[in-house]
This record gives C-alpha cells, structure tokens and sequence, in this order.
C-alpha cells in the first residue's frame, strides 16, 4: 500500500508539474486561446485525468502484485493513452461533469471573466478604431472638402476674371480698330473686325489643327479683304521668323478684266455698262523648308529698315526713285505699301502690298495705310486671341485629365509625373521640365523630365551640384513657390507639393534661353499641385498606395511587387542592396528577391544579429550594418514570415519609422499576390469541371478586378473567339458573361467569365440546371476555397517540404469545398424522414432504389448486399448522412465499386427523376454524379 501511495502521489506530482507547465503556456497565448480552453477543453479533460488516476489506483490491486511478483508486467492489458482517447470519444457529446458541480460552476466562472475580459478588449480596440477611422475620415473629409472649395473659388475666380478679361479685350480692340482704321476706314476696318469675331468665336480650339486651320483662315480672309477694298493686285502677310527673317504664308492675287471700246475709240456711243468684278485668288505659299518659300532676308529690300526697326507703315508710290527696292527693276514696276503686324510693342510679322500686276495701272497711296494699319492691328489681335482661347482649352483640358487622374484608384506616382510634364510641355514646348520626389537626406528623385536641361541625369537622382537641386531644395525647405528671375522675366521655378503638411515632390520648370515662363503657367501648376498630392503622397502613404495598385494589377507573380518594394525601400533608407528573404527551417532565411544575384539563395540568419531582434520583437531592427524590417501576416501577428533586408550603414528614427510603413504596406500587398496565386491555381479544376458540365462553352477564364474594376486574367481554359491572355485586362468585355465570386454583400474576390454567345447557346431541360446557373454555383464553391485559402497560413519557402505539399493540394481544394457544400445541402434539405421511408419500404420507387443503390456502392458496401433491395435496404441506417460525409473525396475510391454506381444511373435522367421519384432523389442523384465526376469515372 505504501508503494502505491507513493507511485500514485509520483503521478499527482507529474499531473501537477504538467497543469503548471500549461498553464504557463497558456498566460503566454492570447485570451481567444484561453477562452477556448476554458470552455472547451478544461471541463472535459480535467475530470477524465482524475478518472484516469483513479482507474490507476484501482489497478493497483492484489492480482497485479500477484502479477509482478510472478514477474509478470503491471497492469498488462491496460494503455492509459488508449483508454483516455476512447473515453474522451465516447463522452464527447455528454456532459461528463455532472457529478461535479461545483467544479463545473469554477471552471465556467473562469471562462466567463476571461471572456469578459476579451469583450472589454475587443470593445476597447473597436472602440479606438472607430475613433480612428472617424478622426481619419473627418480629416479625409475636411481636405477633400477644402481642395473642393479650393478648386470652386478658383474656377469662379478665373471664369470672372475671364469674363472681364473678355470684356475688355473688345473695348480694346474695338477702340485700336477705330484708332488705327481713323474716320475713312472705320465702317469698314469694324466690319471685318465683326467678321473674324465671328470665325474665332466659332471655333472650340481643342486641338492645334484647329488653330492653325482657324489662324491661316484669318489671313486669308484679310489678305482678300484688303486686295478687294484697295488698289493692290497683290496682298501678303510675313511673319518675322527671327530678326533677320520675314517668312510669307498668305498672299491674296487680283486680276483687273479691262472693258473693250468700239473700234473708233467713241465713248460716247458706248452703252454704258457696270464694269466686271476683278478674279481674287487666295493661296498658300510654300513652307519656310521648301526651295519656293517666299523668303525676304534683312539686306534686301528696304522692308526691314523703314518697317520693322521703325516699326511703321510705307508708302512707295514710284518704285524707280527708291533705291535698294526688291522685286522691282526698270520692266517690273508699280506701287509698294507694307505696315508693320505689332504684339504690344514688338513687330512680329508685315502686311505687304504692290500693284507690280495691275492692268489699269492702280496705284497706292500714304492714305491708304490707315486701312492696312487697321487690318494689322485686327490680325494681330485676333490671332492673339485664338492663342489664348487654344491656350485656355488647353488649360482645361490638362486640369480635367489631372483631375481625373488623381481620382482613379491605379493612377501611379510616374503616370502623374508624366501628366504633369506632358502638360507643360504643351502649354510651354521650348522649355525643360521635371517632377521629382525627395528623401530625408536632401536626394531628389526624378519621376519624369523632359528638356535639354535633364538629360543625362545619373539614375534619375538630380545631381546636387545643379543649380536646378537647389532651386527646388530650397522649395522643399520653405514649402513656398521659388522662382529665379532675371531682367523682370522669370527663366525658373520650382513648385513645391504638400501631404500632411510635408513637401513630397516638386515640379520644376526651366525657360528656354532668351524666353521666359508665362504667368499663367505658374498660376495652373500652383492651381493643381493640391489635386495631384492625393498621388504624390508622403513616404509611407505613398508606399501604400503604390503596392496596393501593383498587387491589385497581379495574378500571382510578386517579381513586380519585390522590384518596386526595394526601389521604395532603397530610395527612402538610402540602402546599398536590398533583399527580401523569407522564413527556411530553424536557423536560416531563404531569399526571395535581390537586386544584385549572388551564387546562394540561402543566408544564415546569424549572420545578421537583426534578424533575431526584428523576428523576436516583430519591429524594425538595425544592427549598424543594416535594418531588418519584419513582414508579418495580419490574421497571425506572432512570427513574421519574411524579412526585408537593407544594408546600410547608418539609419534615422525617422527612416525606420517609413520602412516599417513600407514593411506593413509589402505585408498586406503579398497577402494578395499570394492569395491570387493560389486561387488561380485551384481555378484550374474548377474551370476543367465547368468546361465538362458545359460542353458547348469552348473555354473559361478566372479574372481579379484590379484597383479601377478592370478584369485582370488569372488563368485561361479552352480558346476564346476574342483575345484573352493572361496577366492582361480583358478587352471587348460585353462579348463576356461574368460571374462574380463573392458572398452576397461582399467585394468580389474574382469572376468567372464564359463567351455570352456560347452560353446562350447552351440549352438544358426544364429539371435540369440552367448554364447560368451552373456558373453561379461554380462560384460559390470557388468563395469557399477562397476562405479556406485566406485561412491558410503565409508560408513562401517553396522548397519546404510541408509547403510543397499544401501546394500539390491546392488543385484538391475545389473538389473537397465542392464535395462539402454540396453533400451539407443535400443532408439539410432530405432529412432522416425520407431516409426512413425509403429503409421501410419493401417495394421503393425503381429510380429511387437504382440512386441508393448506387450510393450504397460508393460508401464502399459488398454488390452481393447491395444488388438485390431486400439486403440493400437494411444498409440504410441513420448514420447514412455521416457515412456520406466522412468519405475522403481526395483520396481515390474503389474503381470497381464506382463503376458499379455509375451502371445503376446510367440510364437514369433528370426529368424521369423529378416526375417519378421526387426532388429528394433528384438531390442524391446529383450528389452520385458529383462523386463520380470528381473521382474521374464518367
């Protein structure tokens, strides 16, 4: 008795030593694992262990003494592991702690306050989220509603300085043209202003054909307008290309029809007859490239010296006593009038005119230049005004394609650089422009540039000796617009763009030599650096954004992802190589992505002390040689299961601060890649199924909606008549039948998508499901692989020999979620009274009997007690439902027993089904088809 006592007081004090060594573990999980032991396992186990002890104590009695001192084995015949696990199934849906009340009350009193407990935190924590996400919004909220009266009070701003600007744009010219045209002209000067009013106000300007077309019209009617009204045979209009050269576009030509007299030269008895009106002809002349052009070069002619330095109109009334005249000799003279085309004070081109091929000997006279002069000044005017109006369409236009931009959801950092810079390169062609974005270490990045002045930039970094770093680092600092003026013209200018009260990029603007950057130019860039700072973001909302959008346009590959992560992380820690590595056995890391190959993809993890750090503590870590930053799976926080590694020598608070946002950023746009990896794998059988159950379809596809909605194609079955390829966005997307995968009242997840004209043509009987159908269920057994996949835990080592085998059984889940969805509705909707109905029945419907008959051979039963009902009905038990259950649907069953099933329906059909035997044997029907499909035996 004392050795048993002593034995047994060995066993309390090893039960003892194992509670407290659990108990220990579980203070270090969390409180839902806790709850859960509380709840479930405790009030189980705990009362079986004493049990257990006791059945020891009693079999230490005399017999098993006898037993040993007979040198036979102590309680031979008795395993304790074996008893507790049978014990423990026998007992598991009773409750085995009724002769123990007052332990059952302490252990539910436990796991009611630690459920508390739980309840308070999980109150606490969504009480401090919706304070965040409140506080977040009221601050999304209160920005966009700041930019909105932002951008209103600018647009009321330019549409009534426009409105006056216009207003007095035709006070001005209406009184130049009454100034320049004087008393004589006038009537005729306004009619012709009314008329080129008229063709500008009527044309939209959206594009620089318009311009042209409208500015060469201008000429035309002009040109033909003054040789019409005055004594010209000849009218052209010069542009002054630079100042030695006057270039002519238009030229307007009249030829004068001379009236016959009699033959004895009376006029007298000439019947007086209204003279015919002279033949105009308008042309184009040749460009300034081609050997034709109508060219006057400064040395030639008088034009330069008297019209353009003097900037006034001549007069030549007889060619022969002006000496340097070009185009007139001693056979070819006549009259010469040219005035000068002025923007503000500057000539800018001439309107000549000469009566060298009049046929009644006109000629012109200083009291003609008042109408030229009048004609210049509307010219000048209005081709002004149509630049303007195309400059303001131009505005516009950029404005809205920013605007849009900034609001769709995968407009990317570079794509807005480039609009930017496109922008300004049409409003200002000559000039040098670039977008750039700044680190905490004074670097500036460039996203896009353009101009003589940024070309060649080393790795896109601004070289720090440029007067152009300067100029905008100086903007970074001061957060203010900086220009760099010379002689009252401004030749640079670097706009600054704020998020969160911090510079995050710059724009830059640089004039071409001997110009200067418009004001307008200046004003639109300032307008719209607040629309594009909802892409330009600061570091760790940038990074965001920016995985977010590359995981979003992925189907499973993270190559792109890895590249844009290191470029992020490079730029922001200023890192001389970086790695992305991931979890590989005990002690070391395998690596994933690198910029720079080396002859190993596996490193020890010791040889970085900051992976022990940043894997322990699940934060950043730095060592003084390089930073770890953790990447952790949001539904289970307590390993990473992959690092980034980034070498360098030195690291800022606040550089770690943005990795670490980096960190999370790759964390959770991983999670998607590899989520839509594995889906598009496990697509692969539900798409095979699909093609079989529709036979018309000639091929599917899985697609994943990228961050604006667009179908990105994830895996391809069969042949499409349209092209479908993988990893592209799905073109003429109506010719397509979707289906979405998502639970109702959920984002979609993916689409299933047939060609619609195939679908329609698919026709089934009234029993039967329709194509449409089919697809919807497809995609919700695809919904539930993918819970069953976001379940799954991130494991990216792919030479790990448990993840090689989760992978293999990727292709199994659809055929498993299939295989339980559809065997749970079928054992929710027949229920046991129609299973007894038919065990009792000596003499079943034939069609019913032929089905339970056909399951009784997949569940594995013998065809001599299967093929007469006599014996196969007493088969049918109550545990019918478990038995279809408990079948292991990715395991092969026995062929012959399929084949055996599959004779007994063979000649069964739907309709015969439903009208003969009822829905619930049309269910099972369904359900031996579904088993026989997956195991392959058709």
């Amino acid at each position: 008795d004392h050795q048993r006592l002593l034995k047994l007081h060995g066993l309390h004090r090893i039960m003892a030593a194992m509670a407290e060594e659990l108990k220990k573990r579980v203070e270090e999980e969390s409180i839902d694992d806790r709850e859960f032991l509380a709840e479930k396992v405790y009030p189980r186990l705990m009362p079986v262990l004493i049990e257990l002890c006791q059945r020891v104590e009693h079999k230490e009695n005399f017999d098993s003494l006898q037993a040993e001192k007979e040198g036979g084995e102590r309680g031979a015949g008795f395993n304790p592991i074996r008893w507790l696990a049978e014990h423990l199934m026998r007992n598991r849906r009773s409750s085995i702690m009724a002769d123990n009340q007052e332990y059952m009350e302490s252990l539910q009193r436990d796991a009611e306050k630690i459920r508390e407990k739980r309840e308070r935190l999980e109150a606490v924590a969504r009480e401090k989220r919706a304070l965040e996400e409140e506080e977040s919004r009221k601050q999304e909220d209160e920005r966009n509603m700041a930019a909105e009266n932002e951008r209103r009070e600018l647009e009321a701003k330019l549409k009534s300085q426009a409105e006056k600007e216009e207003e007095e744009w035709n006070k001005s010219v209406l009184s130049g043209v009454k100034s320049a045209a004087g008393v004589k002209y006038q009537d005729e000067a306004l009619s012709l202003s009314e008329s080129i009013h008229q063709l500008v106000s009527s044309t939209s300007f959206n594009s620089m054909e318009e311009l042209r077309h409208t500015q060469e019209t201008m000429l035309k009617e002009i040109c033909a307008f003054l040789v019409k009204r005055t004594n010209a045979s000849f009218v052209a209009v010069a542009r002054l290309e630079d100042s030695d050269t006057l270039h002519y576009k238009v030229a307007a030509d009249k030829k004068d029809v001379i009236v016959d007299h009699d033959e004895d030269g009376n006029e007298e008895n000439v019947e007086h007859k209204e003279a015919p009106q002279p033949e105009i002809t308008v042309r184009n002349l040749p460009p300034m490239d081609d050997d034709m052009a109508y060219v006057l070069r400064r040395g030639n002619g008088i034009t330069f010296e008297r019209v353009v330095d003097l900037n006034k109109g001549l007069c030549v009334t007889d060619v022969k006593f002006v000496e340097g005249m070009f185009f007139f000799d001693q056979k070819r003279q006549g009259t010469y009038l040219a005035v000068p085309i002025r923007s503000g004070k500057k000539v800018v081109g001439i309107i000549s005119a000469d009566t060298l091929d009049s046929l009644i000997e006109a000629e012109l006279k200083d009291f003609e230049i008042p109408q030229f002069m009048s004609a210049a000044f509307i010219l000048s005017a209005f081709m002004e005004r149509s630049e303007l109006l195309y400059r303001n369409q131009i505005l516009k236009r950029r404005k809205e394609s920013l605007t849009v931009m900034s609001k769709r959801a995968n407009t990317l950092p570079d794509d807005m650089a480039q609009e930017i810079v496109s922008s300004i390169q049409e409003m200002l062609p000559a000039c040098s422009c670039c977008v750039g974005v700044c680190n905490l270490t004074s670097q500036i990045l460039v996203l896009s540039s353009s101009g003589p002045s940024w070309q060649g930039t080393c790795n896109g970094v601004v070289d720090e000796t440029k007067e152009e770093h300067g100029l905008m680092m100086k903007a970074v600092a001061s957060k203010l617009l900086e220009v760099k003026t010379r002689e009252e013209s401004v030749e640079e200018v670097a706009i600054p763009i704020l998020d969160e009260q911090k510079v995050t990029a710059v724009v830059h603007v640089k004039s071409a030599p001997g110009s200067s950057i418009p004001q307008f130019l200046i004003d639109f860039q300032t307008s719209m650096s607040s629309v594009v700072a909802s892409v330009l973001l600061s570091p760790a909302r940038s990074a965001k954004r920016v995985l977010s959008i590359i995981a979003a346009a992925a189907v499973g590959d993270p190559k792109n992802l890895f590249q844009h992560a290191a470029a992020i992380c490079r730029w922001h820690s200023s890192s001389s190589s970086i790695k992305i590595v991931a979890k590989h056995g005990p002690d070391s890391l395998r690596i994933l992505f690198e910029e720079e190959e080396t002859d190993s993809n596996v490193i020890e993890r010791s040889s970085i002390p900051a992976c022990e750090e940043a894997t322990r503590s699940r934060a950043v870590s730095f060592d003084g040689t390089s930073v770890v930053v953790p990447l952790m799976h949001k539904e289970d926080d307590r390993t990473p299961y992959g690092l980034i590694l980034a070498k360098t020598s030195s690291v800022s608070e606040e550089q770690m601060s943005i990795l670490e946002a980096i960190g999370s950023a790759l964390s959770d746009a991983f999670e998607v890649v590899e989520f839509r990896r594995k889906m598009s794998i496990a697509s692969v059988t539900a798409l095979e199924a699909l093609l079989k159950k529709l036979p018309k379809l000639r091929g599917a596809c899985l697609s994943f909606p990228d961050s604006c909605g667009f179908n990105i194609v994830a895996r391809v079955l069969g042949s499409f008549s349209h092209p479908v390829v993988v990893g592209e966005r799905l073109q003429n997307f109506k010719a397509f039948q979707k289906v979405a995968v998502a639970r109702e009242g959920c984002a979609a997840v993916g689409n299933i998508l047939v060609a619609g004209e195939e679908l329609e043509q698919t026709q089934v009987n009234f029993h039967e499901e329709t194509p449409l159908v089919t697809l919807s269920s497809f995609a919700d057994i695809l919904c539930t692989v993918a819970e069953r996949i976001r379940w799954e835990k991130m494991r990216v080592d792919r030479t790990d020999a448990e993840l090689r085998e989760g992978e293999e059984m990727l292709l199994q889940h659809f055929n498993v979620c299939r295989f339980d969805m559809q065997t749970e509705r079928a054992i929710q909707d027949i229920g046991m009274i129609y299973i007894d109905n038919i065990r009792e029945s000596l003499h079943p419907n034939e069609l019913g009997a032929c089905i339970f008959q056909a399951i009784m051979y997949i569940l594995g039963h013998q065809q001599r007690d299967v093929s007469q009902w006599k014996r196969c009905r007493k088969l049918i038990t109550h545990h019918l439902f478990k038995e279809m259950k408990m079948i292991d649907i990715r395991a092969p069953l026995t062929v012959h027993k399929l084949k055996l099933a599959r004779e007994r329906i063979s000649a069964l059909s739907a309709a015969d089904i439903a009208m003969e035997a009822g829905p619930h044997a049309l269910q099972l029907w369904k359900w031996v088809l579904m088993i026989l499909e997956i195991q392959g035996v058709e």
